[in-house]
């Protein structure tokens, strides 16, 4: 299918790669140096400790917040944001790929949705009842996260292929980038 045939640009669809993939690495970097690192508690203990601490929950809500902003309305305020219903609404898709990206999106969202509570009351405002109440917000079933970003992987790949021709390279050097910085993190 030729690039005249849709209504994204090829720009702005590489734009949008872009912006799932970095969110797709803070994601990976998170869990990398985190949550699958065997050395996490050792880490903790160290004289690092706190400051890796620091480190896990900036990680955490900054990687929480780029993929609820994936999620936000096309049109907000007037401006249009580039994200997943951007993508769906104004892609001008034949009826079998929108379906499939479709089909996708919702499982998408059905992961996101609840994160934007968290948005709203913690990771872009202080909402005082959410402090006062000490309430978990956003929270999901262990490892749902993969398979959000197989899905998102997924509905990149789709895009990018429909558009450019071929699947979008997501970068997979994060855990190798991150297992480079762990050494230079020795014990005391």
């Amino acid at each position: 299918m030729t690039q005249s045939t849709h209504a994204l640009s090829p720009f702005v669809v590489e734009e949008f790669c872009k912006l799932c993939d970095w969110t797709h690495e803070v994601w990976l970097n998170h869990r990398a140096l985190f949550d699958d690192n065997p050395r996490s508690d050792e880490l903790m203990k160290s004289f690092a400790g706190h400051e890796l601490e620091r480190l896990s929950i900036i990680s955490h809500e900054y990687s929480l917040l780029q993929i609820v902003k994936l999620h936000d309305r096309a049109i907000m305020g007037g401006n249009a944001t580039l994200g997943i219903e951007y993508v769906l609404v104004f892609g001008g898709w034949p009826n079998s790929v929108r379906d499939e990206l479709e089909n996708m999106a919702k499982k998408l969202r059905d992961f996101a949705v609840p994160l934007r509570d968290v948005r709203n009351k913690v990771l872009s405002h202080n909402d005082l009842a959410s402090i006062v109440a000490g309430a978990t917000l956003g929270s999901f079933e262990e490892d749902a996260e993969v398979q959000y970003f197989k899905i998102l992987k997924e509905f990149v790949n789709v895009v990018h292929k429909e558009v450019i021709g071929s699947p979008w390279p997501f970068n997979e050097f994060v855990k190798s980038d991150v297992a480079a910085f762990l050494d230079l993190i020795k014990p005391a």
